[in-house]
């Protein structure tokens, strides 16, 4: 266990306040993300989604991702990931592929990362 490990959820905690604020930013018009929980130890994220026209919360879970640098930029693949959809995860299943699951993370992010 590190000397820092006690950081890891403040981190974490103003890593998902930054994502949150990023998303709302950023999407609006598709609703607002409610809830963001990331879990840096067991690399997993948990979101949830209030989008426009849905009547009930869409929860999305990443069972696993990773963070790459690379020429100055920043990843995140991701892994495993389920939602609270179920007609979602055939269409995850079927277009979302492994070699298709990376993402450029934005600065306001990445400045805490």
């Amino acid at each position: 266990m590190s000397l820092f490990s006690f950081l890891t959820p403040a981190r974490d905690h103003a890593l998902a306040a930054a994502v949150r604020l990023w998303f709302n930013q950023t999407q609006k018009r598709y609703g607002h993300m409610t809830t963001i929980q990331i879990d840096s130890n067991a690399r997993s994220i948990r979101v949830e989604l209030d989008l426009k026209g849905e009547a009930a919360t869409l929860a999305i879970d990443v069972k696993s991702y990773e963070l790459i640098a690379e020429s100055g930029e920043t990843f995140i693949t991701i892994g495993d990931i389920e939602t609270s959809r179920e007609w979602l995860n055939v269409l995850l299943a079927d277009y979302l592929k492994p070699e298709n699951r990376r993402f450029p993370v934005p600065n306001v992010v990445k400045a805490l990362l």
